[in-house]
């Protein structure tokens, strides 16, 4: 049964997703632009990240890594499906069975104050500049927002997650940009591989703190990446 009504409020147009040596870009058959993700990871202080791996040992480092994302792959599943109203497939490892206990506690939790979804798994671009997959678009409090769903192996501070943030400043500024819309809030919906759910939200002057630190991001990777980001884009 269908749990929330999508509303298809917006045209969304389909993008496709590639691997290149510039790292995860998108394009339309018009343009090349380079991921939210790939401009966060390429533009991020990852110092402490290097600490943590240098402790744990670069292999281990690299099977929590692999294993947090096949959780977290299964979770985005499951709300994605539950979303949709489309089947979901039997789990067949116990990563899989972990991340959809954790999808359903998700959507337990958040999804009665989620009013309406505009979206799931949203294609979007900034002109020019940046492109994406967003969670989930719609209405969470009686206020349209950016929704992201993550995982963790472990709770969050807030003060960890202003790279979250940024992201869903990112889908905001394209979401506006491309729709003519005025989205004003960011909600992230976290769950642990413990179970504890946390919610963090951001709106009003924060927001747009983020969304002008996310363009100062954006201009240092196009400053880092200027020469071959332009060659792959002349060449289409």
């Amino acid at each position: 049964m269908q749990l929330i009504p999508i509303r298809k409020r917006y045209v969304y147009q389909h993008l496709k997703r590639l691997d290149s040596d510039l790292g995860r870009v998108y394009s339309s058959g018009e343009f090349v632009l380079p991921s939210v993700t790939s401009i966060l990871s390429d533009t991020k202080d990852k110092t402490e990240l290097e600490a943590w791996a240098a402790r744990v040992g670069q292999e281990e480092a690299n099977r929590i890594k692999q294993d947090a994302a096949l959780v977290g792959t299964h979770m985005h599943s499951v709300v994605e499906r539950l979303l949709l109203n489309r089947d979901l497939p039997v789990p067949r490892s116990w990563l899989a069975v972990r991340g959809y206990a954790m999808g359903y506690r998700l959507i337990e939790h958040f999804f009665p104050r989620v009013q309406e979804v505009w979206g799931s798994e949203v294609p979007l671009y900034y002109p020019g500049k940046y492109a994406g997959t967003c969670d989930c678009v719609g209405v969470f409090d009686d206020k349209p927002a950016i929704i992201d769903f993550k995982q963790t192996n472990k709770p969050k501070q807030r003060k960890w997650i202003d790279d979250y943030f940024m992201q869903l400043a990112a889908y905001a500024l394209a979401h506006d940009a491309l729709h003519n819309t005025t989205i004003d809030h960011g909600v992230i919906m976290m769950i642990s591989q413990g179970m504890e759910i946390q919610e963090f939200v951001t709106c009003g002057r924060e927001f747009d703190d983020y969304k002008e630190r996310w363009l100062r991001r954006v201009a240092a990777y196009e400053e880092k990446k200027r020469g071959p980001l332009q060659a792959s884009n002349h060449n289409q």
